[in-house]
């Protein structure tokens, strides 16, 4: 940044500020920044992440896009399962424990859920439209494989206190933990209710 410049505008303005609203300096200053080299950080917060982006390995951060390309996905697709058991109040707190439980698999997937996963990726680079995405179709019944009973519990007894009535069995179908069936197979998981 030029020394000369911001004087300039201290002494007529009193306001460093004031030259965001310059057009024509906004755009030397971008020109100015491109031509540096170097990082560029605001704050000295960021100081600590840029220190661990220099010491992240190339595959750490093709791993880390890879999970967000696939997060990105099957996140939407998770979170509409979950708005159709019409949970409430909640809806929240049993999609951020599913959030969890979902980012953990990834991070440790069979040789199946991986072939399919890469499939997945590879149809959304189609851009075909969703009601063409065969793959993508196949999401909550391979989400209902991916979690375990455990999942289930957690999920379960993520939901407020008063609100844990539903629970659901390994294969995604949803039940009341007061002994009722709501569709599909009956499956009881005492950790649910409470």
């Amino acid at each position: 940044m030029n020394d000369a410049i911001l004087a300039e505008q201290l002494s007529r303005t009193g306001n460093l500020m004031d030259l965001l609203n310059d057009e024509d300096w906004v755009r030397e200053a971008d020109v100015d920044r491109a031509s540096e080299e170097g990082k560029v950080e605001a704050g000295l917060g960021l100081q600590p992440y840029v220190e661990l982006l220099k010491e992240v390995s190339p595959e750490a951060l093709q791993r880390q896009r890879w999970t967000v390309r696939v997060l990105s996905i099957l996140l939407p697709e998770l979170q509409g399962w979950l708005e159709s058991w019409q949970l409430g109040r909640s809806l929240e707190a049993v999609y951020m424990e599913a959030q969890k439980c979902l980012y953990g698999h990834l991070r440790y997937l069979t040789p199946e859920q991986t072939a399919w996963i890469e499939a997945l990726l590879a149809e959304e680079e189609q851009a075909l439209p969703n009601e063409q995405k065969g793959v993508r179709a196949e999401a909550i019944a391979i989400l209902a494989q991916m979690f375990t009973t455990e999942d289930w519990q957690s999920v379960g007894v993520a939901a407020p206190e008063g609100h844990r009535e539903c629970g659901l069995s390994n294969n995604g179908e949803r039940h009341s933990t007061n002994g009722t069936r709501s569709g599909g197979s009956y499956s009881h998981y005492p950790g649910l209710s409470h």
